[in-house]
């Protein structure tokens, strides 16, 4: 057992205010081929007794003035963390000069290289790898910025409205930007490059002119149009939705291919990375280009959620991030079906923060402490931070949530705030007591909610409702947490009934609040000659609350839901527990034929509907993920879970094998939903080996449209052989010269449960269009890897060594990637103990090694689990 090194945490507790104010922001970066510049000048103001520190990481001090004279050695401290001035008046101007090397920062933090680029990525704290500077989001400046560099530089970008540009002797140019908000320094961005522009006019609801750049490698400008499109659809809906208007003169945004994120929000610069700019229809699947729309508007919403209003300290990190990912899962869903919509965002959460909960690596929302603040960018601060959002938009209703969205403003604009004043916000608007929501910003873990029938009285549908919080590896409490349950009734022809609850209106849905640890909920039928004891219930409809749900239904109500139930969540849910039964049974050794019958026939009504929409019929027809099936059997075995999936898959399509085939022949092609379901399709044949469905696969993977192409790849991948050897080798001679679609053919193979083995893996991070610097490559064959179920967890723990091996080497260069792609080794919760001990293992090599502070917390929040 390796030796456990305890881990320095910096407290939400201990947080101090700043003792000084940051007026301003000078700025003149001057790049040079081996290193770049960088004089800082900041006029600070006095607010309470204390030093200024500025923070600095790998730069070297060339000179510090304070109000023009040079510092005494006696008024501040050069250590570690940076410069400690300790002797500074009632105000002062202090100017720092820097040097910096962009050239050899593999890191991607700061600023660094991207090809021939320069670019910067300071979010969280990276800015302190650019210049000495009080690197705090509570610190916040208006900045001006002076860029100077060679020619061969042609844009020379920054945050805010260009003021000014020039020439200058030896071939050299200059721009002087201003951004008249004040920000704090992760929002600050740069960005020197030879990039082809696409421009856009923009006017706002007010009349007020906006320019649109985005940048882009030359010959790529085609592939921008789309991106484009997105941010001006995302500019008309703040305005329409929140009546928030941009406020620049020019909104730019650039495609970087080395970055660790999907985008930054820097104020008036995006920089994104380029597989969430770069996409059509020849090179981007159809949920590429949604996922561009959707991280497009993201990025711009925060320009309010984020950057007008930004975050008083890291702790408070769910403020702008859960706030936004829920604006932009509203945008998406008004883009689109807003219920298919949904059902993914559901899929999401399951997948990837629900087993974040249970996992060594649990956390709040609003987190306590932490050790490395860029290992807090996670599902839980994102996904459950919006769903937490959601719920508040559900108690206080489209009106109630905007009154309260523009009070925030109101009172916050161009501060660094907290999640407490933006909970004060909404009850303040709604004269509404929200204090219970704190403890879900407060409390680690998915809260468990069952739903028990009770005896039936006259008139009266009753339920018991208890919820219980489970104990995570994070400690936190386990106080109540408030829980708006949306329900239903049906007949049993399947017919809604209406009923009302707590004095309302007979409605045909309910929104009930649950606010203790067990209450019974009473629904009063609004005809009282409806006999409560032939109802079906459907429950957590839309998903209304983050949980996991237990009931009581039978399969004859599931049936009956998965047929008649108006709410697609809802439906498809119920489609869900019938197939999770039917592969625990498999898992089990038995087989339930009845069961598996039924959901087959079930299945085909739902292909034969002719009131759903193809993407919802794609959407039900998906048997339960490997997270949700993990999370029902314990221990779980996942190769075994996996194997039993595609058992009960291969026998259910073995029963449709009519339906399917004729579905096949009549989906709508040119349309996205249609493509969506002509892929479920084809998995469904080639599972169930139907006559011809090798062949129309092989044949779909050539086809022109990315979409086609993939999802037969894809299904072809899951069994392996001959015919997905022809045609993934097709498609990498194909589109060998296109860097972001090699990432798919990268990703095809390594996620291949047959041909996705360490030695292809191997062999990939081998090929001419691989990029060990490059997150989205690495992403690619190892994050891919990693989620590669009979890969990833063979027997013997050789998948487990293999990524901890590779993430030894990552973290030399990107500790932040390292630690992020290291938490699926952490996800060891639901195992049995031989794998777990396989898993523990590969984490104690990586913890006897030199590691980053990023991966260190990881690794040593896992192998401290070891006991729980």
């Amino acid at each position: 057992m390796a030796a456990e090194t305890a881990l320095t945490l910096i407290r939400r507790s201990e947080y101090q205010p700043p003792c000084f104010a940051l007026d301003s922001t000078h700025l003149d970066i001057v790049i040079f081929p081996e290193h770049a510049r960088v004089t800082a000048t900041l006029s600070v103001r006095r607010l309470a007794e204390g030093p200024l520190l500025l923070n600095g990481e790998g730069v070297e001090l060339v000179h510090l003035k304070i109000d023009g004279q040079p510092a005494d050695p006696q008024d501040f401290q050069h250590g570690s963390d940076g410069l400690l001035l300790t002797n500074l008046g009632a105000a002062a101007k202090i100017e720092v000069v820097s040097l910096c090397d962009p050239w050899n920062n593999k890191a991607l933090e700061g600023l660094y290289a991207s090809g021939p680029m320069l670019c910067t990525q300071c979010e969280p704290e990276g800015f302190r790898r650019i210049a000495f500077f009080p690197d705090r989001p509570d610190m916040m400046s208006v900045f001006r910025t002076r860029i100077e560099a060679d020619k061969s530089f042609i844009q020379l970008l920054s945050n805010g409205n260009l003021l000014e540009t020039g020439d200058l002797p030896e071939n050299r140019h200059y721009a002087i930007w201003e951004d008249p908000h004040p920000k704090p320094s992760y929002l600050f961005a740069l960005v020197a490059c030879d990039l082809a522009a696409v421009r856009a006019d923009f006017v706002t609801a007010s009349g007020r002119p906006v320019q649109l750049v985005i940048y882009v490698e030359h010959g790529n400008e085609h592939l921008a149009d789309h991106a484009m499109a997105s941010l001006v659809k995302s500019m008309r809906w703040d305005e329409q939705v929140y009546g928030l208007e941009y406020d620049l003169d020019l909104f730019q945004i650039v495609a970087v291919s080395h970055f660790n994120m999907g985008a930054m929000e820097n104020k008036g610069l995006n920089i994104f990375n380029s597989k969430f700019v770069l996409a059509d229809a020849a090179t981007a699947t159809d949920a590429d280009l949604d996922r561009v729309e959707s991280i497009i508007a993201h990025e711009y919403f925060h320009n309010w959620t984020g950057n007008r209003v930004t975050c008083r300290d890291w702790f408070q990190l769910t403020l702008k991030e859960g706030l936004t990912v829920f604006r932009d899962q509203c945008f998406s869903a008004d883009m689109h079906d807003a219920d298919v919509k949904r059902a993914e965002d559901v899929a999401l959460l399951r997948a990837v923060q629900f087993p974040e909960d249970a996992s060594p690596t649990a956390h709040p929302i609003r987190p306590e402490s932490y050790a490395e603040i860029n290992n807090f960018y996670t599902a839980t601060v994102y996904e459950k931070g919006a769903e937490i959002i959601r719920m508040l938009h559900t108690l206080l209703g489209a009106g109630g949530f905007r009154a309260g969205m523009d009070l925030y403003f109101a009172r916050h604009d161009g501060a660094a705030v907290t999640c407490d004043d933006f909970l004060a916000a909404m009850a303040d608007a709604n004269q509404a007591d929200l204090s219970a929501f704190q403890r879900w910003y407060a409390q680690a873990g998915t809260p468990h909610l069952n739903l028990t029938r009770q005896p039936a009285k006259n008139g009266i549908f009753s339920v018991q409702a208890d919820i219980t919080i489970p104990q995570t590896h994070a400690k936190t409490p386990r106080e109540p947490v408030p829980v708006p349950l949306r329900l239903a009734l049906f007949d049993r022809l399947g017919q809604p009934v209406a009923a009302s609850f707590d004095g309302g209106s007979p409605a045909y849905e309910m929104l009930v609040l649950l606010t203790e640890p067990s209450q019974q909920i009473e629904l009063k039928l609004a005809d009282p000659a409806v006999r409560a004891t032939d109802l079906v219930p459907s429950y957590l409809r839309g998903f209304s609350a983050p949980l996991q749900l237990s009931d009581d239904l039978d399969r004859q109500d599931r049936v009956l839901l998965l047929a008649a139930d108006t709410d697609l969540f809802s439906r498809q849910e119920a489609g869900q527990k019938l197939a999770i039964e039917a592969i625990l049974a498999r898992l089990d050794g038995q087989l339930e034929s009845a069961l598996e019958s039924g959901l087959a026939e079930a299945l085909i009504a739902v292909l034969q509907d002719a009131q759903l929409s193809d993407d919802s019929k794609a959407l039900i027809a998906t048997l339960p993920g490997q997270s949700v099936l993990e999370a029902a059997r314990h221990p779980a075995d996942p190769p075994a879970i996996f194997t039993a999936r595609r058992a009960l898959m291969a026998a259910l399509a073995q029963q449709m094998a009519e339906t399917i085939t004729a579905a096949l022949r009549r989906c709508d092609t040119s349309q996205p939903a249609g493509r969506a379901l002509q892929n479920r399709l084809l998995g469904w044949a080639l599972a169930g080996q139907l006559p011809g469905a090798e062949e129309q696969a092989e044949q779909q993977a050539a086809n022109l449209n990315m979409t086609l192409a993939q999802g037969a790849l894809q299904a072809l991948g899951q069994l392996g052989g001959a015919s997905f050897e022809r045609a993934i080798t097709a498609f990498g001679q194909r589109w060998q010269e296109n860097g972001l679609v090699m990432e798919k053919y990268f990703a095809l193979l390594a996620g291949s449960p047959v041909a996705g083995t360490i030695e292809c893996c191997r062999q990939l991070m081998q090929h001419p269009a691989f990029d060990r610097d490059n997150p989205n490559k690495l992403r690619s064959v190892l994050g891919v890897f990693s989620g590669n179920i009979m890969q990833f967890h063979q027997p013997g723990g050789a998948g487990y060594q293999f990524l901890a091996e590779q993430l030894a080497d990552i973290d030399q260069r990107n500790p932040q990637l390292a630690a992020r792609m290291a938490t699926q080794l952490t996800r060891f919760a639901p195992y049995g103990k031989a794998r777990q001990a396989d898993m523990l293992t590969a984490l104690d090599g990586l913890a006897a090694g030199q590691l980053s502070p990023d991966l260190n917390e990881v690794v040593q929040k896992a192998v401290q689990a070891r006991s729980g």
